[in-house]
């Protein structure tokens, strides 16, 4: 990015100048003459406000506005491994959300503890692949954009620093259900085996701790996913009823034991990790390993 903007520095220079230039022409009417253009140039006319009003798309700001942690305003953050499954990868996915969809549905559908419908997280609504990844931190909040910027920071030279190469995930066939952060809706995930979770995942916590101390976060260490929670989600089901969310433990139970009877479920995956993401609102930071 910094080599883009390096090259194109003037032309951002000129959409900022274009952008308030065509304000202007809006604000005063279609009776104002057009702006000079340069010689060679096609001198169009203003885009109509109407236009400019139905395309120009206000970011949605709602969620940040909360007062989590009594701060406000406050950025937010992220850190996680992500997985791009192949259309191979995909297909099985689908199998195991399948299969998993089946065991609930052959129950009773007035049953309390039914789990609602089960939505892939690898498709977007149009069917157009999306990355999966593994959640390394919960949600944090910082309560400024510069204690953001040293948290991604020292997280890239406690990277560099400990020279990370990358690594291979075993990732386990039987799902679990996890309760969102929130509370408000059940991630279907392939659990992470205990052996790359310890030896693989785990290495990284030092690295994340320090650099959300040196951020000046309070209370990191709860921020921190432990190793036993680590997983893939693969799908999703949204405002399943509150019965269900008290028991899903139990459900969890359950269809593990089901399925492990029946061995319906034999893919497992391997993950091949080679870098960390941090989000920073809506734009997502990759921090490769050297």
């Amino acid at each position: 990015m910094e080599f883009i903007s390096a090259d194109y520095s003037s032309s951002i220079d000129t959409d900022s100048e274009s952008e308030s230039g065509n304000q202007a022409e809006i604000q005063t009417g279609p009776t104002e003459k057009p702006r000079r253009q340069s010689e060679g140039c096609i001198d169009l006319p203003a885009i109509p406000e109407s236009v400019i009003s139905k395309y120009h798309i206000t970011p949605n700001l709602q969620k940040y506005e909360q007062q989590d942690m009594n701060m406000t305003p406050f950025w937010r953050s992220f850190v996680y491994c992500e997985w791009r499954p192949t259309p191979e990868v995909r297909r099985e996915l689908q199998q195991i959300i399948f299969k998993y969809t089946k065991t609930f549905t052959e129950k009773n559908s007035s049953d309390p503890y039914q789990l609602a419908e089960l939505s892939p997280l690898f498709l977007s609504n149009l069917g157009a692949p999306k990355p999966l990844h593994i959640s390394l931190t919960r949600s944090l909040l910082f309560e400024s954009e510069e204690q953001r910027h040293i948290f991604i920071r020292e997280i890239r030279h406690g990277l560099q620093n400990n020279k990370f190469a990358p690594f291979k995930l075993e990732v386990s066939p039987h799902p679990k259900l996890y309760i969102s952060e929130r509370a408000n809706a059940l991630y279907l995930g392939l659990p992470i085996s205990e052996r790359s979770s310890r030896t693989r995942l785990s290495s990284l916590k030092p690295i994340i701790e320090n650099a959300l101390q040196k951020s000046g976060i309070p209370n990191y260490q709860q921020l921190i996913v432990a190793p036993c929670s680590f997983h893939i989600s693969i799908a999703i089901a949204r405002y399943p009823s509150r019965a269900t969310l008290q028991r899903y433990q139990q459900l969890n139970e359950i269809m593990g034991a089901i399925m492990l009877i029946n061995n319906d479920l034999t893919y497992q995956p391997t993950v091949l990790i080679n870098s960390i993401y941090c989000d920073e609102n809506r734009q997502s930071t990759k921090i490769p390993f050297q």
